[in-house]
Protein backbone atom coordinates (compact mmCIF):
# COMPACT_ATOMS: atom_id res chain seq x y z
CA UNK A 1 0.00 0.00 0.00
CA UNK A 2 2.85 2.38 0.75
CA UNK A 3 4.99 3.04 -2.29
CA UNK A 4 7.29 5.76 -1.00
CA UNK A 5 9.74 5.66 1.86
CA UNK A 6 9.22 9.32 2.78
CA UNK A 7 5.64 10.41 3.28
CA UNK A 8 4.19 13.84 3.72
CA UNK A 9 4.56 14.72 7.47
CA UNK A 10 0.87 14.53 8.41
CA UNK A 11 1.41 13.86 12.11
CA UNK A 12 3.91 16.71 12.37
CA UNK A 13 1.51 19.11 10.66
CA UNK A 14 -1.61 18.16 12.61
CA UNK A 15 0.19 17.97 15.97
CA UNK A 16 1.11 21.66 15.65
CA UNK A 17 -0.42 23.32 18.74
CA UNK A 18 -1.43 26.33 16.64
CA UNK A 19 -3.89 24.21 14.67
CA UNK A 20 -7.50 23.72 15.69
CA UNK A 21 -7.79 19.97 15.12
CA UNK A 22 -9.39 17.44 17.43
CA UNK A 23 -8.47 13.96 16.28
CA UNK A 24 -9.43 10.48 17.38
CA UNK A 25 -7.22 7.50 18.08
CA UNK A 26 -5.47 6.08 15.00
CA UNK A 27 -7.20 3.57 12.74
CA UNK A 28 -5.84 0.06 12.93
CA UNK A 29 -4.04 -1.51 9.99
CA UNK A 30 -6.74 -4.15 9.41
CA UNK A 31 -9.38 -1.45 8.94
CA UNK A 32 -7.13 0.58 6.64
CA UNK A 33 -6.48 -2.55 4.59
CA UNK A 34 -10.25 -3.06 4.25
CA UNK A 35 -10.56 0.35 2.60
CA UNK A 36 -7.54 -0.23 0.38
CA UNK A 37 -8.87 -3.58 -0.79
CA UNK A 38 -12.45 -2.33 -1.25
CA UNK A 39 -11.52 0.63 -3.41
CA UNK A 40 -11.33 -0.04 -7.14
CA UNK A 41 -8.61 2.58 -7.56
CA UNK A 42 -5.44 2.94 -5.52
CA UNK A 43 -5.74 5.83 -3.07
CA UNK A 44 -2.82 7.98 -2.01
CA UNK A 45 -0.53 6.77 0.76
CA UNK A 46 -1.05 10.13 2.47
CA UNK A 47 -4.75 9.43 2.92
CA UNK A 48 -3.90 6.20 4.73
CA UNK A 49 -1.34 8.08 6.83
CA UNK A 50 -4.09 10.52 7.79
CA UNK A 51 -6.15 7.56 9.07
CA UNK A 52 -3.12 6.17 10.89
CA UNK A 53 -2.89 9.53 12.62
CA UNK A 54 -6.60 9.96 13.35
CA UNK A 55 -9.56 7.67 12.70
CA UNK A 56 -11.98 10.55 12.39
CA UNK A 57 -11.78 14.01 13.87
CA UNK A 58 -12.80 17.60 13.25
CA UNK A 59 -11.39 21.09 13.00
CA UNK A 60 -10.97 24.28 11.06
CA UNK A 61 -10.20 24.16 7.36
CA UNK A 62 -8.50 27.01 5.51
CA UNK A 63 -10.47 26.01 2.39
CA UNK A 64 -14.16 25.93 1.59
CA UNK A 65 -16.26 24.60 3.31
CA UNK A 66 -14.28 26.06 6.30
CA UNK A 67 -14.78 23.09 8.66
CA UNK A 68 -13.61 19.52 8.15
CA UNK A 69 -14.90 16.33 9.70
CA UNK A 70 -12.69 13.37 8.81
CA UNK A 71 -14.77 10.23 8.40
CA UNK A 72 -13.74 7.24 10.46
CA UNK A 73 -12.93 4.00 8.66
CA UNK A 74 -16.43 2.73 9.46
CA UNK A 75 -18.06 5.83 7.97
CA UNK A 76 -15.95 5.49 4.81
CA UNK A 77 -16.87 1.82 4.46
CA UNK A 78 -20.57 2.65 4.96
CA UNK A 79 -20.46 5.12 2.07
CA UNK A 80 -18.54 2.67 -0.10
CA UNK A 81 -21.34 0.14 0.40
CA UNK A 82 -24.21 2.63 0.16
CA UNK A 83 -26.23 2.16 -3.06
CA UNK A 84 -26.91 5.90 -3.37
CA UNK A 85 -23.22 6.88 -3.25
CA UNK A 86 -22.19 3.93 -5.39
CA UNK A 87 -24.75 4.75 -8.10
CA UNK A 88 -24.72 8.57 -8.02
CA UNK A 89 -21.00 9.13 -7.36
CA UNK A 90 -19.03 6.27 -8.93
CA UNK A 91 -15.99 8.49 -9.59
CA UNK A 92 -15.66 9.96 -6.12
CA UNK A 93 -14.20 8.60 -2.90
CA UNK A 94 -15.80 10.33 0.09
CA UNK A 95 -13.63 10.75 3.18
CA UNK A 96 -15.12 13.69 5.07
CA UNK A 97 -17.65 16.47 5.33
CA UNK A 98 -18.19 19.86 6.86
CA UNK A 99 -20.44 18.31 9.51
CA UNK A 100 -23.44 19.34 7.42
CA UNK A 101 -24.42 18.70 3.83
CA UNK A 102 -21.11 19.32 2.07
CA UNK A 103 -19.05 16.17 1.53
CA UNK A 104 -15.30 16.02 0.86
CA UNK A 105 -14.01 13.52 -1.70
CA UNK A 106 -11.21 12.52 -4.01
CA UNK A 107 -12.23 13.25 -7.61
CA UNK A 108 -11.17 9.99 -9.24
CA UNK A 109 -12.28 11.15 -12.70
CA UNK A 110 -9.06 13.15 -12.85
CA UNK A 111 -5.49 11.95 -13.05
CA UNK A 112 -3.39 11.23 -9.97
CA UNK A 113 -2.74 12.82 -7.67
CA UNK A 114 -6.49 13.07 -7.33
CA UNK A 115 -7.82 16.54 -6.57
CA UNK A 116 -9.98 17.06 -3.49
CA UNK A 117 -13.50 18.33 -4.10
CA UNK A 118 -16.45 19.57 -2.09
CA UNK A 119 -19.80 18.10 -3.16
CA UNK A 120 -23.42 18.64 -2.20
CA UNK A 121 -24.84 15.08 -2.41
CA UNK A 122 -28.37 16.37 -2.96
CA UNK A 123 -27.28 18.49 -5.94
CA UNK A 124 -25.29 15.60 -7.41
CA UNK A 125 -21.86 15.16 -8.93
CA UNK A 126 -22.21 18.33 -11.04
CA UNK A 127 -21.92 20.30 -7.78
CA UNK A 128 -18.31 19.12 -7.25
CA UNK A 129 -15.92 22.04 -6.77
CA UNK A 130 -12.18 21.48 -6.53
CA UNK A 131 -10.83 22.86 -3.25
CA UNK A 132 -7.30 21.37 -3.29
CA UNK A 133 -5.15 19.98 -6.06
CA UNK A 134 -4.13 16.95 -3.97
CA UNK A 135 -4.32 15.44 -0.49
CA UNK A 136 -1.08 17.12 0.66
CA UNK A 137 -2.41 20.58 -0.14
CA UNK A 138 -5.64 19.66 1.64
CA UNK A 139 -3.86 18.40 4.78
CA UNK A 140 -1.86 21.63 4.98
CA UNK A 141 -5.20 23.48 5.33
CA UNK A 142 -6.56 21.29 8.17
CA UNK A 143 -6.72 23.03 11.52
CA UNK A 144 -6.23 26.52 10.11
CA UNK A 145 -9.05 29.05 10.26
CA UNK A 146 -10.46 30.08 6.90
CA UNK A 147 -9.89 33.67 5.79
CA UNK A 148 -11.18 35.40 2.67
Amino acid sequence: MCSSSVLFPIAEILNDPNRNWSGNNPANEEDILMIAQSCATQLSDEYFELLRFSNGGAGDLALPPRWFVLFSVNEVLERMCDDFYHKEFPNFFFFGSNGGMEQIAFDMQKEKPYPIVMIDPIAGSDSAVEIASNINQFVEAIGIEYSD
